[in-house]
This record gives C-alpha cells, sequence and structure tokens, in this order.
C-alpha cells in the first residue's frame, strides 16, 4: 500500500495525543521530566520503534538516529506494507496498542524507562555514555577491570586489529589484569620514550583474505 495512506491515520493519532513532527518518519514526545521520547513510524518495511533521549546526555533535537536508548516491542507492527495492504480497523488497532502501551513512557519518562529497563537497549554508543546511562539508572556501570570487560573489549579489538594505549603508570598499576589480554592474542609493547605501553591486536587475515 502507498506510504502515505499508511501514515495518514498514524500522523493524525500522534498529533492529537501531543506529538510533534521532527522530520522524515520521527516525531517527538516531551514527558513530563523532559525526557524526549522519539516515535518512528511505520514506513512500509518497518513499524513502530520507540527511542529516548535526555537534555544532560548526547544529542536532545527528537531525531530518532540521535537517541541513546531504543526499544523494538513493536517494530513489527504494520511493517509490511510495501507488501501488504492493511485495513483502516488494522491500523487504527495498531495505533490504539502502541500509544495505551507506550503511554506509561511518555507520561513518566526516565522513572518508567528505569523501571522497565530490561525491555531498552542502548544502542552501538559510545562506552563513556553507555556507562553514563547505566549509572543513571541505578545500574553497576562498566567496570573496566573486569574479566567481562575484558573479554568483550579483547573480542572488539582484535575484529579490527586495534590497540590499546596506556600511560606506564596505569599499566603498572594493573600490570596483572592488562596482561591478561595477550591471552587473546595481544602483544604488549613497551614505549618507554613516549611513557606509554600499548596492547596491540594484529591483523589476523590468512594471506589469501587480504
Amino acid at each position: 500500500m502507498k506510504k502515505s495512506d499508511l501514515q495518514k491515520p498514524i500522523k493524525a493519532a500522534l498529533y492529537a495525543y501531543g506529538f510533534e513532527h521532527v522530520r522524515g518518519d520521527d516525531y517527538a514526545f516531551l514527558s513530563s521530566d523532559n525526557t524526549k521520547l522519539v516515535l518512528r513510524i511505520p514506513d512500509g518495511n518497518k513499524g513502530f520503534i520507540l527511542g529516548a533521549q535526555f537534555s544532560n546526555m548526547g544529542k536532545y533535537d527528537g531525531v530518532f538516529a540521535h537517541c541513546v536508548m531504543q526499544q523494538y516491542d513493536h517494530a513489527y507492527l504494520l511493517a509490511y506494507g510495501k507488501i501488504k495492504e492493511y485495513s483502516d480497523d488494522e491500523i487504527k488497532a495498531a495505533i490504539e496498542k502502541v500509544l495505551a502501551e507506550y503511554d506509561p513512557y511518555l507520561a513518566n519518562g526516565a522513572a518508567e524507562i528505569g523501571r522497565r529497563l530490561d525491555e531498552w537497549t542502548f544502542g552501538d554508543l559510545d562506552e563513556q555514555v553507555s556507562d553514563m546511562i547505566m549509572r543513571y539508572f541505578g545500574q553497576a556501570g562498566i567496570d573496566p577491570y573486569s574479566d567481562e570487560y575484558l573479554a568483550k573489549k579483547a573480542e572488539e579489538l582484535s575484529s579490527k586489529a586495534g590497540m590499546i594505549v596506556l600511560t606506564g603508570e596505569e599499566y603498572a598499576d594493573h600490570k596483572a589484569f592488562y596482561d591478561r589480554y595477550a591471552d587473546y592474542g595481544a602483544e604488549i609493547v613497551s614505549n618507554d620514550k613516549a611513557g606509554e605501553v600499548h596492547i596491540v591486536f594484529r591483523e589476523t587475515r590468512k594471506w589469501y583474505q587480504q
């Protein structure tokens, strides 16, 4: 069905609720605590996806691509407009379901997100931002000296032949921990002149893959 026919009743319902159009398929709503909830509406290929922005971290412009958290529970609703004709009743029912289930988020913002944090994803965020968000919601945050962090970081860096640059002091203070990167194929290289220690993951591709 035509994208305009699919979106017309959705847009009308969102405007009536209090959403504002930002750009493209993105519509924003400001909750009582100034959390900005961004709803990306169906376009024929995907359903409803909810995002969140906070005024004190990251961008706060109502653009879904800039949301630091996302919720995909209704990403399947009205998601197949390019290959299916939805009836008026189907579209109306989907809109009512989405607004009813997202209403607690729209009303209470971060407080409700915190209560249902396991339903959200942080997406592909900068490590510092992810840690900030986790601590904002009372979570433990990222422990850079944990076994879990080491394994995750090693996997990330080995996949792209990356490197960690440490000060000599930081390395000396946590030498036993950093030396364990060698178990994941890293090389520990000292740069005495610069007062640094580099944990280097070399290119692992074979000659016939290059």
